[in-house]
């Protein structure tokens, strides 16, 4: 039986992808990115690049490592269709709602904070209708893509069998044509934004095949060096990516591999072994879907009391942003995990 230690930096990828995340939402208050509702009254040329490439990267990296875990699951077992649908449901719309619920709509409406699907002195009631609907999800909109996405091939995991990936990958082709063409208006439960994360997925599950070679063969320092230095360009074409959607497309599938193969060089050094030695690095990675989504809105709201007293200086703007909400995301993720504990210890004695 495959073990799940084996492919440790998978889980490190994830876990360091979801720092990122903050990191990305912490530039782009500086970035002029249209899409970010709250902005600095000027821009970081510094803070722009690494925004763009960073936000270009994240949700890429994640699916391209969910490709790859749902593979290694479909290796693993045999399980039903039904219950590998079911366990995704679980584990992606159930915290969805709950997060929903429970704290997206309630904190943005009490700080009335706009975001896509909820519109500046929204209502409670119009929060909790457009979260229904999958309208207003902020950051767990990555949730509902990630659901369908994962959902398309479970139904199709005939096609990730290392003799049909040929198929596979045509029929990833199609979908995104027909998603992207065909889908795109679907303003519902975020079905128009998974068009090239059904490819990217795919390549992650492909990935798998070719892993343990790369991963046995490849010399640690090639792994490592060939990895940062394919980014290099990677985070120039990034300035360019958003006049140039082709190139958009193909760096979101390049650099989830740089990224993979860097952490299979840092696992091959050992830094991940002793990482998981350590009781912060586990917590982190066992609790980084709740870091994930327990950011927001905090990220807005520590914005809104800092800019004003130090946002002339960018850079020292956002460094103590990205410490301050990293901080206040860990405590919260902390208050979670000791309710969740309670809760349950209860319900076990019962």
């Amino acid at each position: 039986m495959i073990q799940m230690k084996k492919y440790n930096y998978i889980d490190f990828v994830k876990t360091i992808t979801m720092f990122l995340v903050i990191v990305a939402h912490c530039t782009l208050f500086f970035s002029g990115n249209e899409f970010w509702f709250i902005k600095a009254e000027q821009e970081s040329i510094v803070l722009r690049w690494i925004s763009k490439f960073v936000v270009l990267s994240v949700v890429p990296i994640f699916t391209f490592a969910s490709g790859f875990l749902l593979q290694l699951s479909l290796q693993k077992n045999k399980g039903s269709i039904v219950d590998l649908i079911r366990k995704k449901a679980v584990h992606l719309c159930i915290p969805y709602f709950i997060y929903g619920i429970l704290w997206l709509v309630p904190t943005y409406t009490f700080f009335d904070i706009p975001s896509f699907g909820r519109d500046k002195g929204a209502s409670l009631i119009d929060g909790y209708k457009a979260m229904a609907l999958g309208q207003f999800s902020d950051v767990a909109w990555f949730l509902l893509m990630l659901f369908w996405v994962t959902l398309i091939w479970i139904l199709l995991k005939e096609l990730l069998k290392k003799e049909n990936l040929i198929y596979g990958a045509m029929v990833s082709a199609v979908l995104y044509f027909v998603v992207h063409f065909y889908l795109g208006q679907i303003d519902y439960y975020k079905i128009s934004q998974i068009d090239i994360y059904i490819i990217v997925f795919f390549v992650g599950a492909a990935f798998f095949y070719v892993s343990d070679i790369v991963y046995n063969t490849v010399p640690e320092w090639l792994l490592i060096v060939g990895s940062l230095v394919g980014m290099i360009p990677c985070v120039f074409l990034a300035q360019l990516s958003t006049e140039r959607y082709i190139l958009e497309c193909i760096l979101k599938i390049v650099i989830p591999v740089l990224f993979l193969t860097f952490s299979m060089g840092l696992c091959r050094t050992n830094v991940i072994v002793k990482l998981e030695e350590t009781a912060v690095y586990n917590w982190l990675r066992k609790n980084s879907l709740y870091i994930y989504l327990l950011q927001a809105p905090g990220v807005y709201i520590v914005f809104g009391i800092i800019y004003p007293i130090i946002g002339s200086n960018a850079l020292l703007c956002f460094l103590l942003l990205f410490i301050l909400t990293t901080l206040i995301d860990v405590i919260l993720t902390l208050i979670y995990v000791f309710i969740k504990g309670k809760i349950l210890h209860v319900f076990a004695l019962n």
